[in-house]
């Protein structure tokens, strides 16, 4: 078999694999736009492979194809890492796709025949020269994607990083080769389509992997390890070298297409398996177990387990099992599971999870024994009759260990972490580290249960406020029926007191539906009122029953500007220092109520002819919960008036001196709405 019918063989096969990857890509439902991307990839690397198989050479279509596939990967190499930038830093896009749109134009320029007079010799060097800055673009936009990416988000793309990866590194060979030699090396060239083939599998799996390809931000691992990661490899593909060496030297006739075809396959081997968790897991713990006198660096333990500890964002996941990988990454464990009670002499129940499914039965509260006051490691395998396993735990698969969370003496909970990639022989240094991050856990954990304690308490002090509140209105209205009940004996023939009855009752009972409504824990918060107060405050007045005669004189100077507060609301502030007023104030004595403008405000005074009150009071006594100088008062009117006001963004001012009565100032906002038209200024009176 020739070169020629060799090369066509071999492209061919290239060209269905990645017209079958671009077919897989498109049909697997909804396709995303990092989909669009590799399939549109994988068609350019089909179309440029089938091209020189049906053709068998290199021509300027041929090089003008082979440069959109490799501007293709780069771009769709550029989509992933702009994804990931654009989230984590503004950086403007074209600093990304800029590179490739200009090597790439400048390439088509030189092998496209829009200047027939180019020479060869002109096509030839500057085409790869432009193609190998392409690729190496390329190569870098992907080394900065996998370098900077966390273990859990490398899963998702280490395999797409090998396959692409090995696409830009033999690109990069072959026309830094052709460069150097002035041409095309007739080996490289052949064997670019096997190798290539070769890397569609890698794509393929990573897109199965891949729904939303989010790659997130972390930093990188240790140098010593990776120094040996790459030893051992250099070790394995010099292997392969030499092999490859031998089916030259031995006079095989596709001995340098297989010595190139065998080293790139091993170093797609090697780029799985050192990618993979569970290989880089047995080789961490063989060089900390052979060579360090302690497993742990504990500067990079600690500050790694803080991050991941302590930062809310990281990979969106809630504390319960950010809790859980902070302390299975300590010993490498892959998945667990966060076990609390609410308190002491308790059962034990799942609360959160991480990389294996929650659903487990509760554990006894005798289970807590067995950590022996929060100091002890429970490990599954040299459990035994004086320290037994809950059957509901030896039931869950892998599972390997079991920390406590110990916080001032207090076991709050424990982890149970499955069993490693890689087996680790337990020792003291393993036990004192897994105590030490389970007490800094649990202070974690303690904190977390103090706000959520903190917040209930807020929402308790909220309904008991709302609660007094209604219990001071329901007084009011109490106090109301009670006078209607009182007079009914003498007036019950009277028709007219008969008509005031049914709607005082009326006025009763809606107040009480309202007051029940405020005491609903999670009542929404409805549309936004406005009123003008001089009219809402004439009908309140209109409507008032005071428990004693007064005569009541309202005044407004026109006023027509709305405020921002509910009917409602001015109701209940005004009546009830309407009631106050009465009740302080002489028999048959005046209450002055009156409404006007000031700069940006309204302004309701109500004033009275009571005794008046001395500033200590008023500073120290007046708005304080709970206390009242009333044998029957529950002390809260004055207090819920003003918050009332406040609430509106208004306030309750005081106005007071002993033997000269009180004005109680409502002082409201105005809205900036447009006001109604002025109507004279005017007085009413009621007299009861």
């Amino acid at each position: 078999m020739t070169y020629a019918s060799a090369s066509g063989v071999l492209h061919g096969a290239c060209a269905a694999v990645f017209l079958v990857l671009a077919t897989l890509v498109l049909v697997r439902g909804k396709v995303s736009r990092t989909g669009l991307y590799l399939a549109a990839a994988s068609l350019a690397t089909a179309a440029w492979s089938g091209t020189i198989s049906v053709g068998g050479g290199y021509d300027r279509t041929v090089a003008a194809i082979e440069t959109i596939r490799v501007a293709a990967w780069a771009l769709f190499t550029a989509h992933l890492l702009g994804g990931v930038l654009a989230e984590r830093r503004r950086v403007p896009i074209w600093t990304l796709f800029g590179p490739i749109f200009a090597f790439t134009v400048a390439c088509l320029a030189i092998e496209l025949p829009i200047v027939p007079e180019l020479s060869q010799a002109w096509l030839g060097m500057g085409d790869w020269v432009l193609k190998m800055l392409l690729g190496i673009w390329g190569f870098l936009l992907l080394e900065n994607l996998y370098r900077n990416a966390i273990p859990e988000s490398r899963w998702h793309i280490n395999l797409l990083c090998i396959g692409i990866g090995a696409l830009f590194v033999f690109d990069i060979a072959l026309y830094a080769d052709a460069a150097l030699f002035h041409r095309l090396s007739p080996d490289l060239f052949v064997a670019r389509a096997p190798v290539d083939a070769i890397t569609a599998p890698l794509i393929a799996l990573a897109a199965a992997r891949n729904r939303r390809w989010l790659v997130d931000i972390h930093v990188s691992r240790s140098v010593v390890f990776y120094s040996s990661t790459l030893v051992i490899s250099g070790l394995f593909l010099l292997s392969i070298g030499i092999a490859g060496e031998i089916l030259r030297d031995i006079g095989v006739t596709w001995g340098p297409v297989l010595e190139i075809t065998l080293i790139f396959g091993g170093i797609l081997l090697v780029a799985v398996l050192f990618t993979s968790g569970g290989a880089r897991s047995r080789l961490r713990a063989f060089i900390f177990h052979n060579f360090f006198t302690y497993r742990y660096d504990y500067r990079h333990v600690w500050l790694t387990f803080i991050d991941t500890l302590s930062n809310p964002s990281f990979s969106g996941e809630q504390l319960g099992v950010r809790v859980i990988r902070a302390v299975a990454d300590t010993v490498d464990s892959p998945a667990g599971m966060l076990w609390l009670h609410d308190r002491d002499n308790t059962a034990f129940a799942p609360v959160a999870s991480w990389n294996v499914p929650i659903g487990a039965a509760p554990v006894g509260p005798e289970f807590a024994e067995s950590f022996r006051g929060g100091a002890w490691i429970v490990e599954f395998a040299k459990a035994g009759e004086k320290q037994p396993i809950p059957e509901t735990l030896t039931a869950l698969p892998r599972a390997w260990l079991a920390v406590p969370l110990s916080h001032l003496g207090r076991l709050l909970g424990f982890i149970l972490l499955n069993e490693p990639r890689a087996p680790i022989r337990l020792n003291w240094e393993n036990y004192d580290l897994l105590r030490i991050v389970g007490r800094q856990v649990a202070s974690y954990l303690a904190e977390e249960q103090a706000a959520r304690a903190l917040v209930e308490a807020r929402q308790l002090h909220d309904y008991g406020q709302r609660f007094a509140f209604v219990v001071h209105d329901i007084k009011n209205l109490v106090s109301q029926l009670s006078l209607v009940l009182s007079n009914g004996e003498r007036h019950a023939d009277d028709p007219e007191f008969q008509k005031d009855v049914l709607e005082t009752v009326r006025h009763s009972v809606g107040s009480m539906n309202k007051l029940l409504a405020q005491l609903r824990a999670n009542r929404e918060a409805g549309a936004v009122e406005t009123l003008v107060p001089a009219v809402a405050v004439e009908e309140i007045i209109r409507a008032w029953r005071p428990r004693k005669p007064v005569d009541a004189r309202f005044t407004t100077d026109g006023a027509t500007e709305r405020v921002r507060m509910s009917r409602d609301q001015l109701d209940s502030a005004l009546r009830q220092l309407l009631d106050n007023a009465a009740e302080v104030s002489p028999e048959g004595s005046a209450i002055w109520v009156e409404v006007r403008h000031e700069a940006d405000k309204i302004l309701v005074d109500v004033r009275d002819c009571g005794d008046g009150m001395p500033a200590d009071f008023i500073a120290n006594q007046l708005f304080k919960p709970f206390r009242s100088t009333k044998s029957e008062g529950y002390g809260i009117g004055a207090y819920q008036t003003r918050e009332i006001i406040r609430a509106a963004r208004g306030d309750l001012l005081v106005l007071s001196e002993p033997g000269k009565g009180t004005t109680m100032r409502i002082v409201l906002p105005i809205d900036p709405g447009a006001a109604l038209s002025s109507p004279p200024a005017k007085m009413l009176r009621v007299i009861s």
